[in-house]
């Protein structure tokens, strides 16, 4: 049997601390470390442009990696996590849309390049078998269907969409936008719903 580094009012102090003995006199897993983590992907999560859950099934190293390196390149970070501690970070970054897609083998991945991130993510899922995206969370208000985040891979770099907005809020222009980043939401939230010419009233269920 380990003997307590705590003493008894030390632990009664951190009641976020499990003991640190057991009757197999093996340590347990502190509760706080479990917390840190729920904290850091809620952080991580919280107000991106695009978070968006994807299942993986078994993943190999070099699978792992990959994906990592693709994500990355798009400015983003693809996470797995226990689905229990996950979802708590996405509750606390009220991403609460999100947890019922917490079901078997899943990574969350995150961004602030919506349009490259989900280019990426679908164009990962050609590379991995097992990989494709279950659904996403746009600018941390609208929710998105696997067939929405195809819509909007296929939307040109937001970068392209923003100046088109300004170019149009010159002197002399027609349209005039009191608040251009509110306005660029907006177009993106109804290119991925389907409201593009060809997008008519939403695309095909799978």
């Amino acid at each position: 049997r380990l003997t307590p580094t705590m003493s008894t009012a030390a632990r009664a102090a951190a009641p976020s601390v499990w003991s640190l003995t057991t009757r197999t006199g093996r340590l347990r897993v502190p509760r706080v470390r479990k917390q840190i983590l729920v904290d850091m992907m809620s952080r991580k999560m919280a107000d991106r442009s695009l978070v968006a859950v994807a299942h993986t099934g078994n993943l190999t190293y070099e699978q792992s990696a990959l994906l990592k390196r693709e994500v990355q390149s798009a400015g983003g970070s693809i996470h797995v996590v226990k689905n229990s501690l996950l979802g708590l970070g996405m509750r606390n970054a009220g991403l609460d849309a999100l947890v019922p897609l917490l079901r078997g083998k899943v990574a969350v991945a995150v961004g602030d390049d919506e349009v490259a991130l989900a280019q990426t993510l679908l164009g990962a899922s050609k590379k991995v078998p097992d990989f494709f995206v279950l659904g996403a969370v746009l600018q941390s208000r609208r929710v998105l269907r696997h067939t929405e985040v195809e819509r909007l891979a296929k939307l040109p770099p937001a970068e392209v969409v923003y100046s088109n907005l300004v170019s149009q809020m010159l002197p002399g222009s027609v349209l005039r936008v009191p608040n251009p980043a509110a306005h660029l939401v907006a177009l993106l939230g109804h290119h991925s719903s389907g409201g593009d010419a060809d997008g008519g009233g939403g695309g095909e269920r799978e």
